[in-house]
């Protein structure tokens, strides 16, 4: 197993690379330029090249690449041309916020899987435990109906029934 786990985040590495070259890449095809998103359209060419310095965007493609890549294993993921304030903290933001949803989205999914499993399980084989059945298998809410059912069986002593596979163990 631990050799499995090796292999896999060795292979991560390769693609992780790619990825970070396909996007980078994409970023610098897409029409337009940031610079010029920065400064006003009447701003000097003086000033415009300035601007491309500072940010190291007046270097080849590549050379850029291997810059932003040396400052992205550091950490150092620079700042955003857009607000001024660093990436890495915008990023947290973001982060911060996705976490929030995901959390709040897989309790609510426990919750409303095990509550509606109790019921089919209450209601084996009757019109609830039917309509439950039809409409949660996309849901998300799989693993929390199911143990959800098998606690309605529980508790009610009838015997399990292996909704996974189809029949019962009557």
């Amino acid at each position: 197993m631990l050799s499995y786990v090796i292999r896999r985040l060795l292979y991560a590495i390769p693609i992780s690379l790619a990825v970070t070259i396909v996007v980078f890449s994409l970023v610098h095809l897409a029409p337009g330029d940031a610079i010029n998103a920065l400064v006003p359209d009447e701003a000097s060419q003086e000033l415009v090249d300035q601007i491309r310095h500072e940010y190291g965007l007046d270097k080849p493609l590549p050379v850029q690449y291997f810059y932003w890549l040396g400052n992205a294993l550091r950490g150092n993921l620079g700042m955003s041309l857009g607000s001024g304030r660093p990436v890495a903290t915008e990023t947290m933001t973001a982060v911060k916020n996705t976490l929030v949803l995901a959390v709040s989205a897989g309790l609510l999914s426990c919750v409303l899987g095990f509550t509606l499993g109790i019921a089919a399980g209450v209601w084996r084989d009757r019109l609830p435990d039917h309509a439950i059945s039809f409409f949660t298998p996309g849901g998300g809410q799989r693993a929390p109906l199911l143990a959800g059912h098998r606690a309605g069986d529980h508790f009610l002593g009838k015997p399990y029934v292996a909704a996974a596979v189809g029949h019962g163990a009557e």
